[in-house]
């Protein structure tokens, strides 16, 4: 009896072991199984970036072996295109991968590598880098990078034309700009190929980009440009380079603080300054504001025509309406000094002018945080203190050519009249942003410039066009 139980003792003991050893082998054989399948990492739940999700997909097999990053973005368009181009790099990369498996160096597989760099520029807008390396057959392997800019909230890829103005004396700024950028760059300048570049850059709807406040940000493939001992290129050209060849609505999209906006309209000035000396300019000129009621009536019809204009503000108006004072800078226009309480300053002293200059000074760059360098006396008229204080302070006296007289007629069909027919090249017109009658003929009143081939510049350009310096007073050309 007690061998029999002994004897049971050793079968239930070798079927133990069997059925370990069993299981052990179906488990090495299911973990095999899985390694030919893909392997997915699941990271949505810790997305940082809202309505955007990622997933990181591997797999190996015998032949090769790959990572990538799919992202899962709330956005259906866009989210088509993105897994489409990933599924296209998988399947491109799998039918090399076949077609050279004698091809990879002894022990090794073939391999391809998809990594997502996820850059938020505001809340809805991104930019999508993806890093891909490959090596599907001989010794080296391939690094190549795709950019999606993509706009979620409008379903939509953003175009580098929705980024850059990208008419031709504007693409050829650009073109230079980039050229210099890749020239000064030390580990770049030796092996770039010219002739490359220059077939390269023609063709900016190709480029790989990425912007934010800092930098445009160009991704270049190996070869693209370049010798393949410069690898692939990345280079950021400071966005303060790039300012004068922004779309106008780039402000809004980058959420560019004041600071920075303000900053943007100095250099886009400076640049314009570059005028052509034959052309057909004439300054804008609107005094006594700014005004609630009708500045931002101006404003719209001269963004409407591309047109600039200086306007020369009273401080107590700056005191009440700064953030007006601010979007008059903003826009690109010019602000000048008009005193602070309008007075006749034929007939004060020294401090008093001071007093009166001064604080409209301050206001102006307590608003929009611009000094005024041009100033213009209150009618008209002032006396030696004046021209005195003007010199002290590296400040241009400008008056007029022009006069609209639209502070006495109140009629829009008036001053349209009386500024056409005594408009001439070179001219500054005076105008107040007071009167609506004056809001009113402004719209007509440029259409019919421009038919003439006038272009709408501020006083400080029209003074480096005629090339007239110091505290003048300036003028303007006369009909």
């Amino acid at each position: 009896m007690a061998g029999r139980i002994k004897l049971s003792g050793w079968i239930l003991l070798f079927l133990v072991i069997f059925l370990i050893i069993g299981g052990v082998d179906k488990l090495v054989n299911g973990s095999i199984k899985a390694k030919s399948q893909e392997e997915i990492q699941d990271e949505k739940v810790i997305s940082k970036y809202p309505k955007i999700n990622l997933k990181t997909v591997t797999k190996q097999t015998d032949t090769y072996t790959y990572s990538v990053n799919e992202p899962d973005i709330d956005s259906e368009k866009v989210n088509q295109s993105i897994n489409k181009w990933i599924k296209g790099q998988k399947k491109k990369f799998i039918e090399e991968a076949e077609q050279n498996k004698t091809g990879v160096s002894d022990g090794m597989r073939a391999d391809l590598n998809i990594q997502m760099e996820t850059h938020r520029i505001t809340e809805h807008y991104y930019s999508l880098v993806f890093r891909t390396y490959m090596i599907s057959g001989g010794a080296n392997g391939q690094n190549t990078v795709k950019v999606f800019n993509i706009d979620i909230e409008h379903d939509r890829f953003l175009k580098i034309s929705d980024i850059l103005d990208l008419d031709q004396d504007h693409l050829e700024g650009i073109q230079k700009v980039i050229w210099k950028e890749l020239h000064n760059n030390k580990d770049i300048q030796p092996y770039l190929l010219v002739e490359e570049f220059n077939q390269w850059v023609k063709h900016p709807e190709d480029w790989e980009w990425s912007i934010d406040r800092k930098n445009f940000s160009l991704y270049i493939d190996e070869y693209q440009i370049a010798g393949g001992a410069a690898g692939a290129i990345e280079i950021d050209v400071p966005v303060e380079k790039m300012y004068i060849y922004l779309q106008e609505d780039v402000d809004s999209f980058l959420k560019m603080p004041k600071e920075q906006r303000l900053e943007k309209e100095k250099i886009i000035q400076k640049e314009q300054l570059k005028l052509d000396p034959d052309g057909k300019y004439v300054a804008l000129t609107f005094d006594d504001g700014p005004s609630a009621d009708v500045t931002p009536r101006i404003l719209n019809t001269l963004k409407e025509h591309n047109a600039k204009a200086t306007f020369f503000m009273l401080g107590n108006q700056v005191d009440f309406y700064p953030e007006l004072a601010r979007k008059v800078a903003e826009e690109g226009h010019e602000i000048g000094n008009h005193s602070k309480s309008h007075p006749n300053l034929s007939k004060l002293g020294l401090e008093k002018i001071k007093e009166e200059m001064n604080y409209t000074k301050e206001k102006i760059v307590e608003a929009t945080g611009i000094t005024p360098h041009l100033l213009r006396p209150p009618y008209g008229a002032y006396n030696d203190h004046f021209f005195t204080y003007a010199k002290e302070n590296g400040d241009s006296i400008i008056l007029w050519s022009v006069d609209s007289l639209d502070w006495k007629s109140r009629n829009a069909f008036s001053v349209k009249k009386k500024i056409e027919s005594r408009v001439a090249p070179g001219g500054i017109v005076l105008m107040h942003d007071i009167h609506p009658s004056t809001a009113d003929a402004l719209p007509s009143l440029l259409t019919q410039l421009e038919k003439e081939g006038y272009q709408f510049i501020t006083v400080s350009q029209l003074l480096n066009w005629k090339e007239e310096k110091g505290a003048g007073p300036h003028f303007g050309s006369l009909k």
